[in-house]
């Protein structure tokens, strides 16, 4: 059983956007700022045609004003691994990338430590500005998930992607994945698995995972 609502919008109209279609995106983000804390556990692709330009893994955490992602990254074979987090007073950002030669003794590590108000956006930030963005949508059940598909891009500077599609959990609200597309380039978000309940130490900086890193406070 497929059902889809259709909608037309332009940015000047936002507000007006169809019920049902922003029920389920304020849902969503609602879901994804939990009180008790909730991780994403997700997969990060770039591709063009059959052929994976970048390929991710990320883990992006969230609760309250505090924020972590771990981004472990693989570029023609090599492996970069990105992690960054904000505990309400510092935000850190940490650094490892495996050397071009094949010695694995030859790595690189550096931790960035700045006071902090106001934490970054990570990747699995949503918010209903992505609404404003495009002019038309449309929304429809499969299964245990609304897909909704936002096209006609509000012009900008920037140019946004033709497509943005939003998989969401009918159960959950989780978000389960992000699609765009533009020129042939796809670019996919995919949650593999969401956890609920985090301390808040899982938000400060561990110095003991990087004990040979270089430490750079600001």
């Amino acid at each position: 059983m497929v059902t889809m609502c259709w909608l037309t919008m332009s940015a000047q109209d936002a507000n007006n956007v169809d019920s049902n279609i922003k029920d389920v995106i304020q849902k969503c983000v609602k879901a994804m700022e939990n009180p008790a804390g909730v991780e994403y556990d997700m997969d990060f692709k770039v591709g063009m045609g059959e052929a994976d330009i970048l390929s991710c893994h990320v883990l992006a955490g969230s609760k309250g004003k505090m924020s972590k992602a771990i981004v472990t990254a693989t570029v023609f074979g090599i492996e970069a691994k990105t992690e960054t987090g904000f505990d309400g007073t510092e935000e850190w950002e940490t650094k490892h990338t495996t050397s071009f030669g094949l010695d694995e003794t030859e790595k690189k590590d550096t931790v960035i430590i700045r006071k902090a108000t106001e934490r970054k956006k990570n990747p699995m930030d949503l918010d209903l500005d992505i609404l404003k963005q495009y002019r038309k949508a449309t929304m429809k059940t499969e299964g245990d998930s609304y897909v909704i598909t936002l096209s006609d891009p509000v012009a900008q500077e920037k140019p946004l992607p033709n497509e943005a599609v939003i998989i969401v959990s009918k159960d959950t609200y989780y978000l389960r994945k992000l699609s765009m597309e533009q020129e042939g380039m796809a670019i996919t978000m995919t949650v593999t698995d969401v956890r609920t309940g985090l301390t808040d130490d899982y938000f400060r900086f561990d110095p003991t995972r990087y004990p040979d890193a270089v430490v750079i406070r600001q």
